[in-house]
């Protein structure tokens, strides 16, 4: 039986949440849908959010920072086939971050889709990420920073982070949730080199390899607890703008 630990949007203290100057949404045609082109979101930071040609999973994920659409239970069918286009204007000029966005888009979805929804940790499949037997092999960081990460195919480099935050990011590539269980406290800058998916020919280690010899980690397979957003209630349609 999973572990019910917070309330959702129902409980929230609505009151204390700030929200958007002008909000407009519109369902996207099914034809239109078809061309992936249109499929765009605002960079940040920015004081006008916009989503174009995506479902309400992607933005339900980017509102409550949910890394999977995998960790959101109980959907309606449609939520992984109805587009929408999104444009949400921040009050006066100031640029927001994501983060600082967030609760603005986490009060556009209760008010808009009437979403309600609480929180449970259930026990699934996934890593730990421990010390590799000879230790780690880790650099401290020097930036003065927020953590950042960039991925590419064959390449990861973290900067300011802590093993934590790392679990996070390992977990992307992984395919599975990842729990940072090193014990390391220390900020650290990562680098990572590895061969890509499905590549014989590349002369790097696979990724797993690569983590073990390059930073001296390891992600052994256990069975970790993930946060999971359940959906108790959502409009297919929104209100009016």
């Amino acid at each position: 039986m999973p572990f019910v630990f917070a309330q959702g949007a129902a409980t929230s203290a609505v009151a204390l949440q700030p929200e958007f100057e002008a909000v407009s949404i519109h369902m996207v045609d099914p034809h239109t849908a078809e061309d992936p082109s249109r499929s765009s979101m605002s960079s940040f930071p920015t004081n006008l959010f916009t989503m174009t040609s995506a479902p309400l999973t992607f933005l339900i994920q980017f509102a409550y920072k949910i890394d999977r659409q995998e960790y959101i239970s109980a959907m309606p069918g449609w939520m992984e086939s109805q587009e929408y286009d999104v444009s949400a204007k921040v009050e006066g000029d100031q640029q927001l971050t994501l983060e600082q966005m967030r609760p603005m888009l986490q009060r556009l979805l209760e008010q808009r889709f009437h979403l309600v929804f609480h929180r449970e940790t259930r026990t699934t499949s996934g890593f730990e990420l421990i010390v590799a037997k000879g230790g780690p092999n880790l650099q401290l960081s020097k930036a003065n920073s927020k953590p950042s990460a960039q991925m590419l195919l064959n390449h990861l480099d973290a900067t300011h982070m802590d093993t934590g935050h790392f679990a996070g990011v390992l977990a992307h590539r992984a395919g599975q949730p990842v729990v940072d269980k090193t014990g390391l406290t220390g900020i650290y800058d990562f680098t990572l080199s590895y061969s890509p998916a499905n590549d014989p020919n590349s002369s790097l280690p696979d990724f797993f390899t690569a983590l073990q010899e390059q930073l001296g980690l390891k992600l052994e397979s256990h069975k970790v607890p993930v946060e999971f957003l359940v959906i108790d209630h959502v409009d297919r349609i929104p209100t009016e703008n």
